[in-house]
């Protein structure tokens, strides 16, 4: 009693001491629970101080409940319903998520020289995402109703998935390593077992009952059936050959679409409370602070990694998923958190008899949480600072790049209300048949899985033609002139497109096939897979967008004018003149014109001669009509003569 009286006690403070730290509670149980732990010695004054709580058994025992229950509560948050409407982002980028932080933990692992089934543990420590950090930090931050919560909520929520299915997987890896085929065996049969159990008590038994247990109206008779249930599906599991925390998520996972889920999590939350923070100080407990300096060189390695893959790499596969610069780094950084998932981990892999690191694993775990716990509240606060400063050191042409994959992927991966693009069923089994042949590379031995890498290569390649085909269609549709884009052909961009995520399958590909012979090789990929991809994103800014909007082309330089130079004056001079045809001939001069004399008939002959003034003033007298004998005295005048005199 007193042991259980002062692990309460101390839980209440530890929780009280961060909550004014505004840190996560999570991290103030570890805190108190180390302090009090039989693993800690401290001598001051001459008095050694060795902890309050030494009966591990019974700790351990506090710790089985309380994650038990802890998990049981994952599994009722996991609703269908919500997955259906974030179904594609989510799933992609836990899967995303999920991959590459096992592959760097593994990674990690063999550069470090651990055996196999640490190292497995181990990467399952470092790619845990924490539920709980991250629902805390968007309630702290007001943002649970932005438009990228519901696509952060449901990743978190398909990881917590896959973890159990991982681990239900590394379930096999608690069996010993000279443990015999016979054990093996059962232990397959046992997952496959439990699994179809499962599955039929959601699909067949729950719906038809669920009735029935509604109708139990006794507050006290309901929380005894409800733990009832939970405890029993963890002893079912573990007779599967599974962890018993597999049994009660599952569990979890059939009352979440039922009416019952919310009296269920109403009823037996204060149980959860207390036995989940019994777990996190036993937890802290179990720590053996003498071993923290052995840490130290593993947390120099896995902090810097785990950050750069979830605030560098996890973002930008956000922002080619179709979300928003700052939308794809605040996803991004939410996801630094690790707590409750990581610590699960590592307390399966201490319990597991073939493992022979779990005096660093349970220190690395408590250490590497508490670390990643403190820094994710503020990246994910200046998120948006982030963002910018990542713009101002990234390429050029590298932001093209991602802004037409964004720019296209968002009308295929986002829901919208116009429906541009629909998922062709090909497409959709050519993407399942590929992670089955991945999973065979993985597997099989030498020969085999060379077979399997050369099929992935075809597979792949009908995935780019099928690909390309549906992008040809959607690029048409899309507006990328803000971008600075003047190509009339849309193949450009569907090819850089295609191109772009067939090198990514083919690239998970050859990381798979290179890993099992030479693990340095994927380090070697990776660089290549780098290269290729700078190469393609300039090669496309060249193609497709006009030097106006260019920024690496250099702005022309105008010469200056020279001194003492004349102004621009053009020099002509004038043909010369050639006579038009025909002027060269000799021609007869014109005739003069002549007149016909006026007739004494012409009308006005007759009448007397008009009067006329000159200038001076005198009158003038036409010349008088003459008579015969002064005309026959007069010389004869011509016609001409008669003409021009008058």
């Amino acid at each position: 009693m007193l042991e259980v009286g002062i692990i309460m006690l101390i839980a209440f403070i530890g929780a009280a001491v961060a909550s004014k730290a505004k840190q996560s509670v999570i991290l103030g149980y570890i805190l108190a629970g180390m302090l009090i732990g039989p693993y800690i010695s401290v001598e001051l004054f001459g008095y050694t101080y060795n902890g309050l709580v030494h009966d591990t058994s019974f700790i351990e025992m506090l710790s089985s409940l309380g994650l038990t229950l802890l998990m049981f509560f994952v599994g009722l948050g996991f609703s269908m319903t919500k997955l259906k409407k974030t179904k594609a982002p989510a799933i992609i980028l836990a899967l995303m998520d999920v991959g590459l932080g096992m592959f760097l933990g593994i990674l990690i692992g063999f550069a470090l020289g651990w055996p196999i089934i640490d190292t497995v543990f181990l990467a399952g420590v470092i790619s845990m995402s924490s539920v709980a950090i991250t629902g805390k930090a968007l309630e702290e931050m007001q943002r649970t109703s932005s438009p990228e919560t519901e696509y952060l909520l449901g990743t978190v929520i398909v990881e917590s998935f896959l973890s159990m299915v991982l681990l239900t997987i590394v379930g096999g890896l608690m069996f010993k390593s000279d443990a015999g085929g016979m054990n093996m065996t059962r232990l397959i049969v046992g997952i496959l077992a439990f699994y179809a159990f499962f599955i039929f008590l959601a699909i067949v038994v729950v719906p038809r009952v669920v009735r029935y247990f509604e109708s139990i109206k006794s507050n006290e008779l309901f929380v005894l059936f409800a733990l009832g249930l939970v405890f029993l599906s963890a002893a079912l599991a573990e007779v599967a050959g599974v962890p018993g925390i597999i049994g009660a998520f599952f569990l979890g996972m059939v009352f979440a679409e039922t009416k019952l889920a919310e009296r269920i999590e109403d009823r037996i939350t204060p149980f959860r409370d207390a036995l989940v923070a019994v777990f996190f100080i036993a937890f802290g407990m179990m720590i053996d602070l003498s071993m923290l300096y052995t840490v130290i060189p593993i947390l120099l390695i896995a902090v810097p990694v785990t950050l750069f893959y979830e605030v560098i790499v996890l973002s930008a596969v956000s922002y080619l998923l179709g979300f928003t610069s700052k939308a794809a780094t605040f996803i991004g950084t939410a996801m630094t958190g690790r707590s409750s998932e990581a610590i699960m981990y590592a307390s399966v892999g201490t319990a597991s008899p073939a493992i022979t690191k779990g005096s660093e694993l349970n220190p690395f775990a408590g250490a590497f949480c508490f670390i990643m716990s403190m820094v994710a509240p503020p990246l994910m606060k200046h998120s948006g600072r982030l963002t910018r400063a990542l713009a101002r050191i990234t390429p050029k042409f590298f932001i093209y790049g991602g802004s037409l994959i964004n720019r296209t992927m968002s009308k295929i991966i986002l829901p919208s209300t116009i429906k541009l693009f629909e998922r062709t069923r090909r497409l959709e089994a050519l993407m399942i048949i590929y992670f089955i042949d991945l999973v065979c590379i993985m597997v099989l031995p030498f020969p085999f899985n060379i077979l399997a890498f050369v099929l992935g290569g075809l597979i792949v390649t009908v995935i780019y033609t099928t690909l390309e085909s549906d992008m040809y269609s959607i690029v048409r549709t899309v507006n990328f002139d803000n971008l600075g884009v003047v190509t009339r052909d849309p193949g450009h961009i569907s090819r850089f497109i295609s191109g772009f995520v067939s090198l990514s399958l083919v690239t998970i590909l050859s990381l798979a096939a290179l890993f099992a012979i030479w693990w340095v090789s994927s380090l070697i990929v990776l660089l290549v897979y780098f290269l290729i991809v700078l190469s393609m994103s300039r090669s496309v800014y060249k193609v497709t967008r006009t030097p106006a909007f260019n920024i690496s082309v250099k702005p022309a330089k105008r010469r200056a004018p020279r001194k003492k130079q004349k102004p621009f004056q053009p020099s002509f001079n004038a043909p010369p003149s050639r006579p038009d045809p025909g002027w060269d001939f000799d021609a007869a001069p014109p005739e003069p014109l002549t007149r016909a004399p006026i007739k004494r008939t012409e009308p006005g002959w007759e009448l007397g001669p008009p009067s006329f003034e000159t200038d001076d003033g005198s009158e003038f007298e036409p010349p008088r009509k003459r008579s015969s004998k002064e005309s026959a005295a007069d010389p004869v005048e011509s016609d001409e003569d008669k003409w021009n005199r008058l």
